[in-house]
């Protein structure tokens, strides 16, 4: 808290409360019911007060203002009680609700207040001395505004992260749920501000593209609710769709590197689209440069979840190639993998720079060695998931 303005007594320039000061805040202080009477008019009906703050607490409220300011302002005595009022007021006005600029508004309203009153009780004569004094009271104004907003500040900032801790706790349940629980659903669909039944796109990214897809939230998913999570030490992304939308828009993550699962139905089915994205990501390595979705990540992902069996699937289709040579091994493996992903005899010479017969006999020694002929397609699936159980086995 701010330190209270002339607790001495004294004004900005050294000098102590006149006298004459003192006795008109002592007056007012004997009558500061009046003061609260005139006040709440002025504030009851503001936007965010009205409905929200009762008549009751509000004259209990500046009963306690209009006290502690004729005190700093006359330099009496302030007592640790009072001293609080600012902050009490801040902290419960944030906890309510109130906007922070009508909050500050109804406070400077005690300064009207107050100079009225002033005024009202003194002679013309006396109004050259009054107006000297203005700045203390202004200043014990100020010192009240300031506190109640650093108050109100402060708490709003606690109030943010206990939400957040409480969002964060809520949604882990769903993602570590089957989705199957409506009132689960329920909860955090209103937490987050969504509904329920819309479409949610699902991306997960690895520890190393985290702030990859963090930059890409903050930039282009602002018009929409979104939500990020640490979950098994992954950053899940979870945002909700435009309504006619059934995919996720291209522009969002195109070239993020992280893994994207299918849109999920409604919030229900995004625990499962979340562990689906966690499948993608556990297979994507350190060379990503864009979203990988399901459709382009299925046979690592199959391959990983074949456990032992992809070992096995991965000897019996390729073990014909172990007598061979290192070298020629990788060049026939080579081979078929640049025809496999083109389908096309050309397209494979004018990228391994060679000879159209030679692309074509190292295919026929393929399948001479194997029994799997690369220009089948039936085949070639085989063989490229065969290769990707190999990759997943190997250490």
């Amino acid at each position: 808290m701010h330190n209270p303005p002339n607790v001495d007594g004294r004004d900005d320039t050294g000098a102590p409360a006149s006298e004459e000061l003192r006795a008109l805040v002592r007056d007012c202080l004997d009558d500061v019911d009046e003061l609260v009477s005139r006040y709440i008019p002025n504030v009851a009906t503001l936007d965010g007060y009205e409905g929200t703050v009762s008549a009751e607490e509000l004259r209990d409220t500046a009963r306690a203002c209009f006290e502690l300011l004729l005190r700093l302002i006359g330099g009496l005595p302030v007592s640790d009680d009072l001293r609080e009022v600012p902050a009490r007021l801040g902290r419960h006005r944030a906890h309510q609700g109130v906007p922070l600029e009508r909050l500050l508004q109804a406070v400077r309203m005690d300064f009207r207040v107050l100079w009225t009153a002033f005024l009202e009780r003194i002679s013309p004569a006396d109004l050259p001395e009054l107006t000297r004094s203005a700045v203390r009271v202004w200043n014990a104004v100020e010192f009240h505004t300031v506190n109640v907003h650093a108050a109100y500040l402060d708490e709003v900032a606690v109030l943010a992260r206990r939400q957040e801790r409480e969002r964060t706790a809520l949604v882990g349940r769903l993602l570590s749920s089957d989705g199957r629980d409506p009132q689960l659903v329920a909860q955090v669909a209103t937490l987050l501000q969504v509904r329920a039944t819309s479409g949610f796109a699902v991306a997960m990214a690895p520890q190393e593209f985290q702030q990859d897809l963090r930059g890409a939230v903050a930039s282009r998913l602002t018009a929409g609710v979104t939500h990020l999570q640490d979950h098994n030490g992954f950053l899940v992304l979870i945002a909700e769709l435009p309504r006619a939308a059934r995919a996720v828009p291209s522009r969002w993550l195109h070239d993020v590197p992280c893994a994207l699962a299918p849109v999920a139905a409604g919030l229900s089915g995004v625990p499962d689209m979340v562990r689906v994205a966690e499948a993608i990501a556990a297979t994507m390595d350190g060379g990503a440069t864009g979203a990988v979705a399901l459709g382009d990540a299925w046979m690592p992902v199959a391959a990983a979840r074949l456990g032992p069996i992809a070992g096995l699937l991965a000897e019996s289709v390729l073990s014909g190639l172990d007598p061979l040579p290192p070298y020629e091994r990788d060049r026939l493996l080579e081979t078929v993998t640049a025809y496999c992903r083109s389908g096309s005899i050309a397209a494979t010479t004018r990228e391994l720079y060679c000879h159209r017969n030679t692309v074509l006999n190292r295919l026929n020694r393929f399948a001479e060695l194997t029994g799997y002929q690369p220009t089948s397609p039936v085949d070639a699936a085989t063989v490229l998931f065969a290769l990707h159980c190999a990759r997943h086995r190997a250490p």
